[in-house]
């Protein structure tokens, strides 16, 4: 196996490991304490609603592409 397809295989490993860590409960618990990453309750109700939107993908099936 070459060295190229070696370093190849483990970029698309290393992806998604980070991709897994970061979608893991933990980390979703973590960031919702940040209060930069936390959703004013300020927000029009338009934009509140995107994002519960983009929160039911995120939470739907995972695919992944490398």
């Amino acid at each position: 196996m070459s060295a190229r397809k070696r370093i190849e295989m483990r970029e698309a490993e290393l992806s998604t490991v980070i991709v897994k860590e970061l979608g893991s409960e933990t980390n979703r618990r973590f960031l919702n304490r940040m209060p930069g990453l936390r959703a004013e309750h300020a927000l029009p109700q338009n934009l509140r609603s995107l994002l519960e939107r983009l929160d039911d993908v995120e939470d739907g099936p995972r695919t992944y592409r490398h």
